[in-house]
């Protein structure tokens, strides 16, 4: 409570209890200073604003920021100090109680006119509860003074129309400034921002330009001129707007950082790593010079120089998550997938953190740590519930690939449970579900997939196949499996699969020049068993051997190839 009295009584006026004691010292207490004597009204004031005070401080401790506020709005009126409606702004602010806030700020502004944070905040306060035409009155009296900063001030404005406003008044607002003043630059630089930001290009563009006729040598307007070039396309003379500003400002780094940002968007690493050496010849310490530098050497495949600089960015700079990242990136390439892991957990927020620990299960995968992805995948799909479904995809996968069907068609069935009639999982328990011989899934999967979609060719061909391959049910496969090479007349997969139809039908001709097709647009190991089979049975066992023995050199452990070696031992002895 000591800290909190001291506060209080710089605020209400230290010089007077200076005063009193002074004359106490003196000759002690006059008749009217005795303990019980009636206090003045300005003494009664001043001991009401103390007790105020207190009440709103104890009541903001308490996180009662409406009591704290009343009680401050109430000192604040009683007193002239202009500090105490400050604070009861600040207050107003913290409990987002915009109405209320105005109030403060009026008052604050009514005990300090020439206060140019007050006068701003009752301009911002004003866009907020819709009341423009006194916000524009207020900017204009920030915009004659001469200690404004008006460019930053805009800028701030630009930013709080965009999120408070409709794009209709926000854009009516920035028109009515301009015409107000319009041999201002920054208001003309404002207004094409926003308009930027509101996605009127042509508008932007046309106020810029206006900006720079009136201030030709300003660096912030030649790259916000430079950005609407890029914007529209126009690269060369965005990179020649900048290289010109250079001319008149050479030592700008920031300049020179955007066209080395506008160069690389041209895929122009090697120039723009020049430029990004020179801001760091200029500036040792430029972080985001640094990270650029490193961009370009990734994008030249310079791995080595790339990781010097980002192991110096990881070291706790602005850029570290992101060279944690890319350090990653460059130990997976080279296959130091325990490296790689270390550096996509470090990943643990940011923009990049979904990336990261997606790769991080990449890693483990790679290390044979199956157990541990699987577990990771569960957590992510809880840390990044927006990605659930790529993450119930992923885990499938890993069961999958370790033969765990029966584990995989419990996850897809667990997702469809959250996400229900989502075509992805469909599509993947239909696959699951033949692998583990459940038919009635598999059909019933695929036929909700095609009732929200008849022309899903994947689905088409998955159906088709299995009941070419399974059942006889060959007219229904056949209508499906038409339909699918008429929406995919050149795809591998659906050429196989009317191939190996038309061979469960006898058609061995038409099948065999179906499975060719496929087979050279893909040689794939399935397909290539499909038509080494087709082939040996139409005849043509030469080309049958010479088919599978190139399937199985690629793939010697493949169930396809592993089946046809076993029904067909003759072609590999």
């Amino acid at each position: 409570m000591t800290r909190i009295v001291v506060y209080l009584l710089a605020l209400v006026g230290l010089a007077v209890l200076s005063v009193g004691c002074a004359t106490a010292l003196k000759g002690g207490l006059q008749p009217d200073e005795r303990i019980g004597s009636p206090m003045s009204s300005e003494e009664a004031r001043r001991a009401d604003t103390m007790y105020q005070l207190l009440a709103g401080e104890v009541a903001g401790q308490k996180g009662q920021f409406g009591e704290a506020l009343e009680s401050y709005m109430k000192a604040a009126r009683d007193s002239s100090d202009a500090r105490l409606a400050e604070r009861a702004t600040q207050i107003a602010l913290y409990a987002k109680q915009t109405d209320k806030a105005l109030d403060a700020a009026n008052l604050w502004l009514e005990r300090d006119p020439e206060n140019l944070a007050a006068r701003k905040i009752v301009a911002m306060l004003l866009l907020k509860s819709g009341r423009q035409d006194e916000a524009l009155n207020q900017l204009g009296v920030i915009l004659q003074r001469a200690d404004a900063d008006a460019e930053n001030t805009l800028v701030e404005l630009v930013r709080l129309i965009g999120q408070e406003l409709s794009k209709a008044d926000a854009m009516r607002l920035m028109e009515q400034l301009a015409e107000r003043f319009p041999q201002r630059a920054e208001v003309h630089y404002a207004y094409s921002l926003l308009a930027m930001e509101q996605g009127e290009v042509a508008l932007a563009r046309r106020e810029v330009d206006k900006a720079l006729r009136l201030h030709p040598d300003w660096g912030r307007g030649r790259i916000l001129q430079a950005q609407l070039a890029a914007r529209a396309g126009d690269g060369a003379s965005a990179k020649a707007i900048l290289e010109q500003a250079l001319k008149v400002e050479p030592g700008s780094t920031h300049l020179r950082l955007v066209l080395a940002e506008q160069l690389m968007r041209e895929e122009n690493p090697k120039a723009a790593e020049q430029q990004f050496r020179r801001i760091l010849r200029q500036e040792p310490d430029h972080e985001d010079a640094a990270f650029g530098l490193s961009m370009a050497l990734l994008q030249q495949h310079r791995d080595d120089a790339a990781r010097k600089t980002l192991m110096r960015l990881a070291e706790g700079s602005r850029w570290s998550a992101q060279a944690a990242y890319y350090l990653g990136l460059l130990e997976s390439r080279r296959k130091q997938y325990e490296a790689a892991l270390d550096w996509f957990e470090q990943v643990s927020g940011g923009a990049l953190a979904l990336e990261a620990q997606t790769n991080a299960v990449s890693s483990l995968v790679a290390l044979n740590r199956g157990g541990e992805a699987v577990e990771k995948l569960r957590h992510l799909r809880k840390q990044f519930p927006q990605e659930a479904l790529r993450f119930y995809l992923m885990e499938a996968e890993l069961l999958t690939r370790d033969n765990d069907y029966a584990a995989a068609f419990d996850v897809l069935t667990e997702a469809l449970q959250a996400m229900p009639q989502r075509p992805e999982l469909l599509y993947t328990r239909s696959l699951v579900a033949e692998r583990l011989d459940r038919l009635e899934v598999l059909e019933q999967d695929l036929n909700e997939i095609l009732k929200q979609n008849p022309d899903d060719a994947n689905a088409l061909n998955a159906l088709g196949y299995t009941l070419a391959d399974k059942t006889n049910r060959y007219s229904e496969a056949q209508r499906l499996l038409a339909r699918a090479v008429e929406l995919k007349p050149e795809d591998p997969a659906i050429l196989d699969s009317y191939g190996w139809l038309q061979y469960r039908l006898g058609n061995y001709d038409v099948a065999v020049d179906y499975l060719r097709r496929a087979y050279a647009r893909n040689p794939d190991v399935e397909i290539a068993a499909h038509l080494g089979e087709v082939l040996w049975i139409a005849g043509e066992r030469a080309e049958a051997k010479s088919v599978w023995r190139k399937a199985a050199k690629r793939a010697p452990d493949n169930e396809y190839i592993r089946r046809v070696m076993e029904q067909f031992k003759e072609a590999f002895e």
